[in-house]
């Protein structure tokens, strides 16, 4: 069975199948910020070090595989249908929803077409930059208007070490921190240390009104559920919560309305820094 093919005009592995074998993935970045996203818009980043930088969470070798990752749902305000821009995490019927990705020199394209709206977003990082951008156009492809509630989510890692966040909960749940401030959320971690060193993570949203955010992690996916079903996509609203003492996501959602054949460009920003006072 094919599921892709290398493009040689464009320099680009096309993937016209999101359920492939296994994951494939693409490198984004530079020397000082980086990052690894798959056809299902999984993976992390991190500063300069994978194992000692890291700012996104990924759980290798989980089930299922592949997450958590960057993700960007979308939900139908009159249907209250939900899915994502990416095939997974939700991981609607490939009889009604298509995806393709397109792995290029240090970006990926992933395009998705659901229910008449077509998705798509470009992953980069900017030359010489710490930070990533997710350059997302929505395009409404149906005879109406649509109004649709989108939601963007990362799980921040609580620990810059990545083995220290999985596994040294004791210590890692109690040091990082979330605020929210006009379209952005805030990841402080060690922001008390008497050393004075503290790690600020910013996740921001330009192009679109911020209308609701979590920086709790449990408060956006929920008690008993998932990636593919996150409670406040499933219920429609964020809840506003921050997080201290647990788990840190970045979630800002903003809500749209599009005419037929209209298209609508929003763009996503997560910046890592390491910051001594």
């Amino acid at each position: 069975m094919q599921y892709g093919y290398f493009d040689d005009h464009n320099k680009e592995y096309v993937i016209t199948r999101p359920d492939t074998p296994a994951s494939w993935s693409n490198y984004l970045g530079s020397l000082e910020y980086g990052g690894i996203i798959t056809n299902n818009a999984g993976g992390y980043s991190f500063i300069k070090s994978g194992a000692d930088g890291r700012i996104l969470r990924f759980r290798f070798n989980g089930i299922p595989q592949d997450q958590p990752g960057r993700y960007i749902y979308l939900r139908d305000q009159e249907s209250e249908d939900y899915w994502s821009a990416s095939w997974q995490p939700v991981g609607k019927d490939l009889k009604r929803y298509s995806s393709v990705c397109r792995h290029g020199l240090a970006y990926t394209i992933i395009t998705s077409n659901y229910e008449q709206i077509e998705t798509e977003t470009l992953f980069y990082i900017p030359l010489g930059k710490l930070h990533e951008i997710w350059a997302v156009k929505i395009r409404n492809k149906d005879s109406k208007v649509r109004k649709l509630r989108i939601f963007n989510y990362v799980e921040l890692s609580n620990d810059n070490n990545e083995n220290q966040d999985l596994v040294n909960l004791q210590y890692t749940l109690f040091i990082s921190r979330t605020y929210f401030k006009e379209n952005l959320i805030l990841q402080t971690i060690n922001e008390n240390r008497n050393d004075g060193y503290t790690v600020y993570r910013y996740a921001g949203l330009i192009g679109a009104e911020v209308t609701g955010y979590d920086g709790d992690r449990e408060k956006f996916i929920g008690q008993y559920h998932t990636y593919a079903n996150p409670q406040a996509v499933v219920k429609g609203s964020c809840s506003n919560s921050l997080n201290y003492t647990g788990n840190s996501c970045g979630a800002l959602q903003t809500d749209l309305e599009l005419a037929p054949g209209h298209r609508l460009p929003l763009c996503r920003a997560d910046r890592g820094r390491s910051h001594r006072l």
